[in-house]
């Protein structure tokens, strides 16, 4: 009893803010391994921002009393989220006016409400592999801009910029375009996205390097973004997918000199 309830407060340190909340979770997860204990979870999700999403979960030939729901964000510890005893429900900060939880003999069901990218998580009721619910970014922007700097000016180059931000998950491509054809030539893009953890959406560049003279042909330059997202789960376990596809694009100034321009559209 003693290693499981160390083991519990490593794992689970949120819970040890409560002993009322760690006693009954211990008698929970010690009853689970006696008795041998299953359960049933929501498979894993993918749903749009703004939804309100309802995870079920299921005692299989049991009724205990305690019923529990976790979430675990990436690269972050474990938090309770829900916790019913019979009918007693406890509300936990900060989650009490962002899930419910309705408790039906045998099941816990928590409801989270509007879902955005910050409750992209895996989220468990107590143990087994969780409910991961991955929330698809409601937009994505992108930033088309002239980056040149001083040293590709000398050397008569000219680098544009195309940004794309706040999507999740990072599943997307970029792609140029000059006068609707496709260009690979001095294309460079970032290796992969990165994370922002305060609203849990990635980011990602790519830049194209053009010489000076082709610049100034007037030429229309297209940045094309590509967001791949999950739609639904077939029979053998794979998902299918979706694409949104945004442009945006600039001409260039038919001008000896070199100007500098930003747009940015969402």
């Amino acid at each position: 009893m003693l290693v499981a309830a160390v083991a519990l407060l490593i794992l689970f340190p949120s819970a040890g803010k409560s002993i009322y909340n760690f006693l009954f979770l211990l008698n929970w997860i010690c009853f689970c391994f006696v008795s041998g204990l299953s359960l049933k979870q929501s498979p894993d999700l993918f749903v749009k921002s703004g939804e309100n999403v309802t995870l079920t979960c299921s005692q299989i030939n049991t009724t205990f009393n305690g019923m529990y729901w976790f979430r675990q964000r990436p690269s972050e510890p474990i938090e309770m989220i829900a916790y019913y005893y019979i009918n007693m429900k406890t509300e936990i900060d900060p989650f009490k006016n962002k899930v419910s939880a309705v408790r039906n003999k045998s099941s816990l069901d928590v409801t989270v409400k509007e879902v955005e990218s910050a409750d992209s998580a895996v989220y468990y009721s107590v143990f087994g592999p969780g409910t991961r619910l991955t929330v698809l970014g409601k937009n994505f922007f992108i930033t088309l801009l002239n980056h040149s700097s001083e040293e590709e000016c000398t050397e008569k180059r000219v680098t544009l910029v195309c940004l794309a931000e706040d999507f999740y998950p990072d599943h997307i491509d970029l792609a140029w375009y000059i006068d609707d054809k496709e260009e690979s030539t001095g294309v460079a893009k970032d290796d992969s996205a990165k994370l922002n953890t305060d609203s849990n959406t990635y980011s990602i560049s790519s830049r194209l390097s053009i010489p000076f003279k082709k610049w100034n042909q007037g030429n229309t330059y297209k940045c094309k973004v590509t967001f791949h997202y999950p739609k639904e789960k077939s029979n053998d376990g794979k998902w299918t997918t979706e694409s949104s596809t945004r442009w945006e694009s600039l001409t260039a100034p038919k001008r000896k000199s070199l100007h500098f321009f930003t747009f940015h559209r969402w």
